[in-house]
């Protein structure tokens, strides 16, 4: 006759280079975060003032640059959830009771 209790789970290993991965999207991270933050300065830049009133800056939007400077900052977003989780499966060795 089988033992009719379940077996215990194995702890899960401890896997250190899933830290080395979130080392390097928190680098590439701060690359999009400077590429995001050039492309809006590019990409809004601000106009001469009007004529008749000086008081009056215009801001210009280039579309394609607001365009990659969002979808910059998106992808570094996705980045700091992704370092968070690569982190947390880096230090995590057996997982929980419930």
């Amino acid at each position: 006759m089988t033992d009719p209790h379940w077996p215990e789970p194995a702890a899960a290993p401890n896997r250190p280079r899933r830290a080395l991965v979130a080392a390097a999207e928190v680098l590439v991270v701060a690359a999009l975060g400077w590429l995001a933050l050039w492309l809006w300065t590019r990409g809004t830049p601000v106009s001469t003032p009007v004529l008749d009133r000086p008081d009056l800056r215009l801001r210009d939007f280039d579309g394609p640059f607001v365009a990659a400077a969002v979808g910059a900052a998106t992808v570094a977003g996705l980045l700091v959830v992704d370092a968070v989780r690569q982190l947390a499966l880096a230090v995590r060795t057996r997982p929980g009771r419930a």
